[in-house]
């Protein structure tokens, strides 16, 4: 038995295949199909995931982390009210211990439930990646696999319609990320042809805007300010508030914001007017990478056959009525966009697992990856793209070198992520130094390759072919854990009780 998981910013699902070969989605212990990605430290080894969490955010907001996804890859942690820090893997990792829990409970396996497949945005970074991958670890399950979110939503999509002759323009938006993809589908081949996306965009963020919007008034009319620590409990309330308003203006004209706080007592109107220039902004941004996406792809939005939604926030009906007039087609409401992706995640499971519903995957890069080198004109260092942005996975390309001197001991080596020139403007992903074998001639020629798994992770080989030398390098990304790290944090992390 293995789940699909979908591990969202705000919200995550797990999916499994049932007795009868169709994928499905777990009901959690509170009763839902999806769970808040909401993490309550109740105390020193008890922490609380999903509503309940979300709902003592308001009483114990130094206890409670939320979106952690929008960290992942980033050298940051979160500090409880109890004096332990906690890094996004780890909070992550409770998230993914929680679904595995409820899966456990709800299907009752011979087994406890260890194996997962884990979904990703696709323009998720190789640091994001990692993270992602670390965190699995961290709960102490095997990961069977990892497969892009939009990909993962195609998988379904076509399973689910039969649909095997199509171009597939996949708009994921979820509470944090956006992702566009476009796939074409060939009988018993998945097949994407370009990718983008957009990081901190999404529900979460007109949820805040919604908020900000009603302390600027409440400020304005009142000469309170709502953000200050006085009035924190009311702060923290109005998240809730928004995220209904938000939900309520789908179907709505207007809605209220309640604000109950000393002698205020005021009912903020929301219209749907201003909420739709919040999400206009947004929707504007996602446009650009749309239209850059279906370029990439060589085709153009007539080629197009199917417009498949994902993620929660994909069902505001501003997006849907103007990327139904960017692409001349009504978006596909055939699936659920909060479930599609953790039902495509059981379904790639089932294919690792079983070598049911196969279909082989051809997916992309989202980002070009590259090493240091000098610019032999200006002696400047500068960032050599060595794989192209929307290459086909895996990927490898092999650059040759020669030692300067007699004897040389290593190589720096620096490996970047992005697409532009001057280092200011992309990431270098390491710097990594590698030790070559000793008594090398002057001028020896060394083979350096880098590679691109299905994962989308980095793997560095080093060959010397005149000494048989071959060698895999493991290095440490600047921005993530190292291995001893992921290792120590799996054996704490074990002792946690997670309800």
């Amino acid at each position: 038995m293995f789940l699909g998981i979908d591990l969202g910013t705000t919200y995550s699902v797990g999916g499994y295949i049932g007795d009868n070969g169709e994928p499905q989605v777990i009901v959690n212990k509170e009763g839902s199909r999806i769970t808040p990605s909401v993490v309550y430290f109740e105390d020193e080894n008890s922490v609380i995931v999903g509503q309940v969490a979300k709902d003592n955010s308001m009483i114990c907001p130094d206890d409670v982390v939320s979106a952690a996804k929008n960290f992942m890859g980033k050298k940051q942690s979160f500090k409880s009210s109890y004096g332990k820090e906690y890094t996004p893997e780890v909070i992550s990792s409770f998230i993914l211990k929680k679904i595995v829990s409820d899966g456990n409970s709800y299907l009752n396996p011979e087994k406890p439930i260890r194996d997962v497949v884990v979904t990703i945005p696709a323009y998720f970074t190789d640091s994001q990646r990692k993270s992602t991958e670390d965190a699995v670890k961290i709960a102490g399950l095997n990961l069977l696999g990892t497969i892009n979110e939009p990909t993962a939503a195609a998988l379904y999509y076509a399973y689910k319609t039969k649909m095997d002759q199509a171009n597939i323009l996949v708009y994921d938006l979820g509470g944090g990320t956006f992702d566009v993809t476009i796939i074409r589908l060939e009988g018993d081949q998945v097949v994407v042809k370009s990718t983008g996306g957009l990081s901190k965009v999404g529900g979460r963020f007109f949820d805040q805007d919604l908020v900000d919007y009603v302390c600027g008034y409440i400020e304005e009319k009142y000469d309170v300010d709502l953000e200050d620590e006085e009035y924190l409990d009311t702060y923290q309330e109005l998240y809730g508030r928004a995220e209904k308003v938000k939900m309520q203006l789908g179907s709505q004209q207007k809605a209220h914001i309640a604000v109950r706080t000393g002698k205020i007592k005021e009912n903020v109107e929301i219209t749907r007017e201003f909420f739709e220039g919040i999400v206009g902004k947004l929707y504007k941004r996602t446009e650009f990478v749309v239209k850059k996406a279906v370029k990439d792809a060589g085709i153009e939005f007539a080629d197009i056959d199917k417009v498949v939604m994902a993620g929660g926030s994909s069902r505001i009906p501003y997006i849907e009525k103007h990327l139904a007039e960017l692409t001349g087609h009504k978006p596909s409401r055939e699936v659920n966009p909060d479930e599609v992706v953790s039902l495509g995640a059981a379904l790639y499971g089932a294919q690792i697992t079983r070598g049911n519903h196969k279909k082989s995957i051809q997916d992309v890069c989202s980002h070009s990856i590259g090493i240091v080198t000098l610019d032999r004109k200006t002696s400047k260092k500068i960032n050599s793209i060595q794989i192209r942005r929307n290459s086909w996975l895996p990927v490898s390309v092999t650059n040759v070198f020669r030692t300067a001197v007699k004897n040389q001991q290593g190589i720096e080596f620096s490996i970047t992520e992005g697409e532009f020139a001057e280092l200011t403007d992309i990431t270098i992903i390491s710097t990594t130094y590698l030790a070559l074998p000793e008594g090398l001639e002057q001028g020896t020629k060394i083979e350096i390759t880098l590679q691109l798994d299905h994962a989308q992770l980095i793997h560095v080989f080093l060959k010397i072919p005149c000494v048989k030398y071959e060698k895999e390098f493991c290095f440490e990304r600047n921005a993530n854990l190292s291995e001893v790290d992921v290792a120590r944090l799996t054996g704490l992390i074990a002792d946690y009780e997670v309800y």
